[in-house]
This record gives structure tokens, sequence and C-alpha cells, in this order.
């Protein structure tokens, strides 16, 4: 009696090919992957070697042969934000995020995008995110300052800039920001001693300067904001806020000539910006000089027509030269534009 092969049901077979099918994938992505790991492991070596176009090579292979690889998708966005490539930085980084990043890194670098889109809220929700995972960069406390300030949220402000600061000691930056915040919660003296603190870290810092000239001239110390904006203007010689704010405050110290030097500087600097021809007009109104000053309230509006202070200025100008009829125009023109201290004015326009 012969005997024959048993025979194996075609659906067995199919099984077992499919099987066999599956574990060849599966092999081949386990290279892949192995594979990806090297091409990112070598990228990190061209990162430490400064060579930023190796690495983004490194990490473009290393993402084809693995694209679920969430690490990668994080080096290559914080290179391409290196490079001011914000919109192929913030692709990375999110979809490092949607394959599970959920480093505190990769969250600060979304909470940074945000917080340059102007958009705080967002900001602040992922820079807090990172905090929580551990993540303790001075960096990131530094922003959600920043992001909290553009939100008048000083006293939180004021918190996350000392708590930048308390990471990094020199941390000039911090130390500048706090005194702005500071300055806006009108603590004045807080704010000098921060600026100058600013200053000791990095004395190279026109806007420092500025900054302190404008909280020591707040706090009455004239004669020593006048040398803090003297030396931003010695800093930076075209530093267009610096020689406004000495002119506003040698205007209030009746230097008139000196005033009147430095507002036409900043002009002259910027001559787009109504603010400087607002503040010589300022200048001439102290001097008793309306018909200079009103030319110089001219320029600030054709600059920009919706300046309603710049209206009220130029109508004292015009009151001042006995000519009611152009002042009360102007009044009007201010609280058209919504600004409610013309009504005080106007009632002079009733009588």
């Amino acid at each position: 009696m012969s005997m024959h092969p048993t025979a194996i049901p075609m659906k067995c077979v199919l099984l077992i090919v499919l099987a066999g099918m599956m574990l060849t994938h599966s092999s081949h992505a386990q290279q892949d992957e192995k594979a990806a790991r090297q091409k990112f492991n070598q990228a990190v070596d061209y990162i430490e070697q400064d060579n930023r176009e190796g690495a983004i090579a490194a990490l473009d292979k290393s993402i084809q042969l693995y694209p679920s690889f969430p690490g990668a998708y994080l080096e290559r966005g914080k290179l391409y934000f290196r490079e001011d490539s914000t919109r192929l930085a913030k692709a990375d980084i999110r979809k490092a995020i949607k394959l599970g990043e959920s480093s505190g890194e990769a969250l600060f670098y979304m909470g940074f995008f945000y917080y340059e889109k102007e958009k705080p809220d967002s900001a602040v929700e992922y820079f807090t995110r990172s905090i929580q995972t551990g993540y303790k960069n001075p960096e990131v406390y530094y922003f959600r300052g920043l992001s909290q300030y553009s939100q008048s949220d000083y006293s939180n402000a004021v918190m996350n800039f000392t708590m930048a600061i308390d990471r990094r000691y020199d941390f000039a930056y911090a130390y500048n920001d706090r005194g702005s915040a500071r300055l806006s919660q009108g603590d004045y003296q807080g704010a000098i001693q921060d600026f100058e603190k600013a200053i000791s870290y990095n004395g190279k810092m026109a806007a420092f300067y500025n900054n302190l000239g404008y909280a020591r001239a707040q706090n009455a110390a004239y004669k020593e904001a006048e040398k803090a904006y003297t030396k931003a203007v010695n800093l930076s010689p075209d530093y267009y806020k610096a020689y406004v704010n000495r002119g506003i405050l040698r205007t209030s110290t009746e230097d008139y000539e000196k005033a009147v030097t430095d507002l036409k500087k900043a002009i002259k600097i910027a001559p787009g910006k109504a603010e400087a021809y607002n503040n010589l007009a300022l200048s001439y109104m102290e001097q008793k000089k309306f018909d200079k000053a009103i030319k110089q309230f001219d320029q600030a509006l054709d600059k920009d027509r919706t300046l309603t202070q710049v209206y009220l200025n130029r109508g004292m100008a015009w009151e001042n030269k006995g000519e009611m009829e152009k002042a009360c125009r102007d009044w009007r023109m201010a609280q058209e534009l919504g600004n409610e201290r013309a009504t005080k004015y106007l009632k002079d326009c009733e009588q």
C-alpha cells in the first residue's frame, strides 16, 4: 500500500505564509528602527561638532527610516529653530508631541512659538506644562514671565523672572524685565535695583541704561536719570527712545535748549514716528513758543491721525494763542476719537 503525504488544508497554508510575511515585515521594521537610531546618534555627534547641515541630513534619514521617531523630529525642530526656520521648527516639534514626545523641552519650544505669535494664553499653558514635567531650565520661567507681562499680570511676571534668576544668577535680561514689571507696579526703587543688577552683568546693553534712566526719573532722581540716558546714547548713538526720554527729562528740568536738541535728533533718527514731534511741541509749549508747537503737533498728526492726546495738546496751543474756534475743533476731534478727557476742555467751548 503506497503512502501519500498528508495534504495540508489550503487555509492553513495561507496562514503559515501570512505569518511568515508578518515575521519578515517585523524584522525589516526592527532593522529600520535600529538604522534610524544609528542615524540619530550620528546627528547628535554632528550637533556636538556644530555641523548643523550634517545633523539635519542625518535626522532626515532617521525620520525616513522610522517615521514614528519623536526624538528625531524634536532634534530636527531644534536645529531649524536655531536657523530661524520657525515654520519648519514648529511643524517638527508639533509632530514630535503628536507622536508622544512629552518632554519639558518639546513643550517649552511650543510655548515659545506661541509667545512669538503673541498668543500669551497658549504660551503660558505650554510653559506651565513644561515646568510640570520637571523641566527647570531658567528660560522656561523667563518666557512664562514675559508672556504674563504682556497680559499685564505683573505680580506673576515678577515671580517667574525671580525663579529664572534663582536658576541663573547672572541672567541680565531677567533682571531687566523684572525691573520693567516692578516699574509697572510703581515699585521704582525695586526697578532701579533690578536695572542696575542687569547692567552689572551686561554693561553693553543701551536698553538697560534707558530703562534705568526712566525708573530714576520716575523716582525724581533727575540728574542720575540723565546720566543713564546719556550712557544709553553713548552706547547706541541712534537709540531713538533714549533721545526722546532724555528730551522729555530736560524739558521737565527746564533745560530747553538741550531738550530741543535731543528731540530733533530723535526726529532725524526716526522721522516717521509721531512721539518725538509731540514731545518737541510740548517743549515749545513750556517755552510759550506756541506757533512752533503747533507746527510740531501738525507733524505728529501727519504721522498718525488717531493720536487723541495730540489733538488735546494742539487745542491747548490754540487756546493760548486766543484762537478758541480752532481749539474747540481739536478737542471735539479728540472726543470723537474716544478721549474722555476732552469733555473737560469742551466746557470752555460752551460759553
